[in-house]
């Protein structure tokens, strides 16, 4: 008896990197959201994403690159430099090892809901992104 398996066949590459390009944008997104927190006597504290990370903006960049490269390799558009959905899949994969690194380096509890939501979104835009890539092939 086997568990239930995922079955992305129905789901056309194009649809496979305009995901992909879609999760990097909400990724950005989760930067501005509550990272980190803590609370004790009344009072509470929390970081967002922009706060941790030391140079957000770079990672930023980089998920918007991934996120332009995809949707005009799903949409059939030439950029200025030659990319394909690979460069996406690398660039994609910066987000997700960042967030990765930062929810197991920080020990004990204090993680709020945007760095896991951030980390699901970096996942699923990596996912995707290796998977059009591999179809590429």
């Amino acid at each position: 008896m086997s568990g239930p398996s995922v079955s992305l066949g129905g789901i056309t590459r194009e649809q496979k990197m305009l995901g992909a390009a879609g999760a990097n944008i909400l990724f950005i997104i989760m930067l501005f959201l509550d990272w980190f927190g803590a609370s004790a006597g009344g009072f509470s504290v929390s970081a967002s994403g922009t706060d941790v990370v030391p140079s957000w903006w770079i990672l930023a960049i980089i998920a918007a690159l991934a996120a332009a490269v995809l949707a005009a390799e799903a949409l059939y558009i030439e950029l200025p430099i030659r990319t394909d959905a690979v460069a996406g899949a690398w660039l994609s994969a910066f987000p997700f090892v960042y967030t990765l690194m930062l929810i197991l380096d920080v020990p004990g509890g204090g993680r709020k809901f945007g760095i896991f939501l951030a980390l699901i979104f970096s996942a699923a835009a990596l996912a995707l992104s290796v998977i059009a890539a591999r179809e590429e092939a």
